[in-house]
């Protein structure tokens, strides 16, 4: 699962930082607290202060909310500066919080509350490429690809080297069926940051669907390099690898995918079909059972596919 940042952490922010020993006072205060709650695992928390910087952020700012100078009576900064790269967006503090509270329920799995935030911080901040990204992300999650496709767009639209924009912009059209669009927006993600090891899996994926197993495993390969701890990238190579008869291979890396994450179900029942067609049915049986412990799937619906591979 792709890690969920609150926005602060990667802000220059115009507010004074808060110790936990003191009592927030400002929206600055109750938003670096916020982020503070939610990288604890805090989430009732993290929201609790994103509302109370969302009160306090909203007062006095107007329709000059995007304006540097914008302060309270105490003399608090009410906006922040978003840095990327050489393009610095001014973001008031109220949309931030918008953001960082979105971020939290989307965390949570409340994906409705996490449109309506971010949709807030649009609201407040037209030109807030993050919100439009996490917009996106969220509605691709609920199988809106159209909708996703256009708030990706959007992100793309305001800030053109914004490459997990186009990583996610893919993944929708993936969803869709439109390969060929995937297929070059997973490109243009790896021509903009050449280290991102999502961009290469994906990529693979298509690859390996065109039955181009060669280049399928040459973007997994840089993928597990990039991030050696990608379980994706390693199931999926062993599906590649699987593909062209390369059963050893795919048995390695299958048994490295549930090494760095034992629940990862899907690596289970793949390694159980290699090992069915390697005459292992004993070691397949203990996969197959594993995968379904941990899969949702209903067992006569599983079973039906294991009989299936077994012919």
């Amino acid at each position: 699962m792709r890690r969920i940042t609150p926005l602060l952490f990667f802000l220059f922010a115009l507010t004074a930082s808060v110790t936990q020993a003191q009592t927030p006072r400002s929206a600055g205060d109750y938003l670096h607290r916020g982020v503070a709650r939610f990288a604890n695992g805090d989430l009732e928390g993290a929201i609790a202060d994103y509302d109370r910087a969302i009160e306090n952020g909203l007062l006095g700012v107007s329709n000059g909310a995007e304006r540097r100078d914008a302060r309270s009576s105490r003399g608090d900064r009410k906006v922040v500066i978003v840095n990327r790269g050489r393009s610095l967006a001014i973001i008031p503090l109220a949309a931030v919080a918008y953001y960082d509270r979105g971020l939290v329920r989307q965390a949570k799995g409340e994906l409705d509350g996490a449109i309506v935030d971010f949709g807030m911080a649009i609201e407040l901040a037209p030109r807030f490429a993050e919100s439009y990204f996490n917009r996106g992300v969220v509605r691709y999650r609920k199988g809106e690809m159209n909708e996703a496709i256009r708030d990706l767009n959007r992100a793309i639209e305001i800030y053109p080297m914004y490459a997990k924009a186009y990583v996610n912009r893919g993944n929708a059209w993936r969803a869709k069926g439109e390969t060929d669009s995937a297929f070059a927006d997973y490109s243009r993600a790896i021509q903009l940051d050449p280290h991102l090891s999502m961009a290469y899996n994906n990529r693979g994926i298509i690859h390996y669907v065109r039955g181009n197993y060669d280049q399928a495993l040459a973007d997994y390969d840089t993928a597990v390099k990039l991030d050696p701890r990608l379980t994706e990238a390693y199931n999926n190579r062993g599906i590649a690898r699987f593909a062209k008869g390369e059963l050893d291979g795919a048995i390695a890396d299958y048994s490295k995918a549930i090494s760095i994450d034992p629940r990862f179900a899907a690596a289970y029942k793949n390694r159980g079909l290699v090992r069915l067609a390697q005459g292992l049915d004993a070691e397949a049986e203990k996969d197959f059972d594993e995968c379904h412990a941990l899969s949702k799937e209903p067992k006569p619906l599983h079973d039906q596919y294991i009989e299936g591979a077994r012919r």
